[in-house]
């Protein structure tokens, strides 16, 4: 009987610790591409706008390996909604920015020199 009330506290235990952790720590999500030797674009993953605060948060840089033909100052990005295909930002440069009033699933792409990154995320 004793063993039977230990399980049922720890149960219980249990089901209220996972009931306190924050819900949108799973719907944090990002993606990230970098344009490859010999190409001019990349796309992103689809990641969701931020579910309370509406926003898609977006860095642009050089990656690790310098591109000795771009400067980072060349880069062209946009902001693409998933769902129906139009271009919601656009922008130039490395940045990083936030961009609201979102509400749909979104993916970044690149169009310029190889090397340069794109990542975007909701947190």
């Amino acid at each position: 009987m004793k063993i039977r009330k230990r399980m049922a506290a720890a149960a219980l235990a249990l089901g209220v610790g996972a009931a306190l952790l924050p819900a949108s720590a799973a719907l944090a999500a990002n993606s990230e591409c970098t344009v490859q030797n010999f190409w001019t674009t990349c796309s992103t993953g689809n990641v969701q706008a931020h579910p309370t605060g509406h926003y898609i948060q977006i860095t642009t840089f050089e990656s690790y390996i310098p591109n000795p033909i771009c400067d980072p100052s060349e880069i062209r990005f946009k902001l693409v909604d998933a769902v129906n295909g139009k271009v919601v930002y656009r922008g130039t440069g490395a940045v990083q920015i936030t961009v609201g009033g979102l509400y749909s699933s979104y993916y970044g792409r690149l169009d310029n020199c190889a090397r340069m990154s794109i990542r975007i995320n909701n947190w």
